[in-house]
């Protein structure tokens, strides 16, 4: 299989057209909230006075977008062994299905929390008034945040909708994408992975 074979069969059944429009919908919210909440602030008659963008930067916490994917992943690597094991055993479904969409609520909310950080970080990084540097030496999320970081951002974030997309599909209800090439491939390759794959994960979720 080619690389582009490959990417082409990882991409879940949702499609790159949900992604962008996912993006545009969370992160444009974000975008606008934050040049919206900066434009009132100005205005105020108080001193350095950040309602609206106080409400903006509580509005998004960086943890808990982390802790949403590190529940995700969790429930990612323990769903996959039903997974496959209900093309054996029909009555693992009852247990199967319950996993994959909660496995999926907890990859999709992370990732529209995630979007509409991207959103926030993109809007303070083009527009940032004296307000919000005010609260950005304040907050650890806005702290020092360049292109790059957005980037990587972006990045694990997709990967995120992906892993979620792949493990379940709200139309008809079964996995694609990543999922599914993990549900073919040779058992003697997916097994080691699989084990080594979910020993790193957990390692890194409990000791970060």
């Amino acid at each position: 299989m080619n690389y582009k074979k490959w990417i082409e069969s990882a991409v879940p059944k949702a499609g790159v057209s949900h992604l962008v429009e996912m993006y545009l919908t969370w992160s444009g919210v974000g975008f606008a909230g934050a040049l919206i909440a900066s434009a009132l602030d100005h205005y105020s008659a108080v001193p350095y006075a950040a309602y609206f963008t106080g409400a903006v930067n509580d509005a998004v916490g960086y943890r808990f977008w982390v802790l949403l994917a590190d529940i995700g992943l969790l429930f990612f690597c323990f769903s996959l062994p039903f997974l496959f094991m209900t093309r054996y055993f029909g009555a693992v479904e009852k247990v199967a299905g319950p996993l994959q969409r909660l496995t999926y609520t907890f990859f999709v909310v992370a990732f529209d929390e995630g979007a509409l950080m991207i959103g926030i970080l993109f809007a303070n990084l083009l527009h940032a008034s004296d307000k919000t540097v005010l609260l950005a030496s304040k907050s650890f999320l806005f702290s020092d945040v360049g292109i790059f970081t957005i980037l990587v951002l972006i990045v694990l974030n997709s990967a995120l909708w992906m892993l979620g997309e792949s493990i379940f599909n709200r139309d008809d209800k079964s996995f694609s994408g990543v999922v599914q090439m993990l549900m073919t491939a040779p058992v003697k390759y997916t097994a080691p992975g699989y084990c080594c794959f979910t020993g790193i994960a957990v390692y890194l979720i409990v000791s970060q």
